[in-house]
């Protein structure tokens, strides 16, 4: 799932290019980290709902920076604050080690499991090492974790602390903060699963010619049934989210100049709240940014690098 990659919170699901960051592998101690919605949901970061939610390390999301080297048997331990709730009985733990983008998943063993002693604790463990080597298999950039904690009542700022254990030169306590809203909030995120989870952002294009994966989106709307959402064109050459054909967001652009073409889908697609753009590069070399967002939530930016032949 991109990430987005945060950068959630009426920011960026992908994050912004942070390519002057240090790498993992020159940090010493735990990286900074954000807490950011999960891509799929819109409630797991809202008020009296169960938590879900993305820890994404402060490092560019450009699959060509690399990320955190794991050794095996590396644990990341998450503490949450008294004011949240842990759920009675068995809870469902669930969670997903990310390269950086939505459903690139890193393809190692671990587990997740909640401290007996203080279920207010869940301890992710990493069984096999993970390596970084950009751009396939850039390193551990984000950790998704479903907790058997509920979210406090009260919107605000809670600090959760996090420390990485038998992590190397990564090891020690940091702490990311969790911004709690009032109600869940409409969620866009970029969606890879049509196109083996392959990261659609941060794609190279050369002038005059189109990108060579469409960018696919999934629209999470928390106070609405599985309405149909779709794309309408607008005169300035974005693009308006449309949902039962009334506008509740849009895809603009910004750098250099590329085109944008809605593919339509059908009903089935349609009423999962996907929908997907291809992009095509016009004459001049640089960055575009793809801006995604929709009407009091959430924004998604991918980036595009347009080339000369």
């Amino acid at each position: 799932m991109k990430n987005t990659m945060g950068r959630f919170l009426r920011l960026t699901s992908a994050g912004a290019c942070l390519l002057l960051l240090p790498t993992a592998s020159a940090l010493a101690g735990p990286p900074a980290m954000t807490v950011g919605y999960q891509p799929m949901v819109s409630t797991g970061l809202a008020a009296k709902q169960p938590f879900e939610g993305w820890f994404v390390f402060n490092m560019s999301a450009d699959p060509r920076v690399p990320g955190a080297a794991m050794p095996a048997n590396a644990a990341v331990r998450f503490t949450f604050p008294k004011a949240f709730v842990p759920l009675k009985g068995p809870t469902h733990l669930e969670g997903a080690l990310l390269y950086g983008w939505p459903h690139g998943a890193i393809p190692v063993p671990f587990t997740v499991t909640q401290d007996v002693a203080n279920p207010r604790a869940v301890t992710v463990v990493i069984a096999k090492a993970i390596s970084a080597n950009p751009p396939d298999q850039p390193g551990l950039k984000a950790i998704h974790v479903r907790t058997g904690e509920i979210n406090p009542s009260v919107a605000g700022d809670y600090p959760i602390g996090i420390e990485f254990i038998n992590a190397g030169a990564l090891s020690g306590k940091t702490t990311a903060i969790a911004h709690i809203t009032a109600k869940p909030l409409p969620n866009i995120a970029a969606f890879n699963q049509l196109h083996q989870s392959k990261d659609e952002d941060w794609q190279h294009v050369k002038t005059g010619a189109a990108a060579a994966l469409p960018l696919d989106y999934l629209v999470t709307l928390p106070d609405a049934s599985r309405s149909t959402i779709t794309l309408g064109s607008k005169s300035d050459g974005g693009l308006d989210i449309l949902r039962d054909g009334m506008p509740i967001g849009s895809i603009v652009t910004k750098g250099v100049s590329v085109s944008l073409t809605p593919h339509p889908f059908g009903p089935g697609f349609s009423r999962l709240g996907l929908i997907e753009v291809s992009v095509k590069a016009v004459s001049v070399a640089g960055e575009a940014q793809i801006i995604a967002s929709l009407k009091g939530g959430l924004t998604n930016i991918i980036h595009i690098f347009v080339e000369q032949p």
